[in-house]
């Protein structure tokens, strides 16, 4: 099983742990319970239709992004805790 980390607002925190408590139920239940059962949810598909089948994700620009640095550049090497003469 996986933990994973939700970012909500802390009213929306609170209504949803009053929720769960009034129903003697965690939390992480509700969510888990949410989560297996959202293909079933008609809003969800209208909410988050699914993508195009042929559509690509924008290609990265060139200006914003830089190749990754080699494994044999002097940065690479000098960050290399292996490398260092420590």
């Amino acid at each position: 099983m996986r933990n994973i980390t939700v970012c909500i607002p802390d009213d929306v925190y609170l209504r949803a742990r009053v929720w769960a408590a009034e129903r003697d139920a965690s939390l992480s239940s509700v969510v888990r319970y949410l989560l297996e059962t959202l293909p079933g949810i008609k809003r969800s598909a209208s909410a988050f239709p699914l993508a195009m089948p042929n559509s690509a994700p924008p290609a990265p620009n060139a200006a914003t992004s830089a190749p990754a640095p080699s494994a044999s550049t002097p940065a690479a090497l000098a960050s290399n805790p292996a490398n260092s003469a420590f």
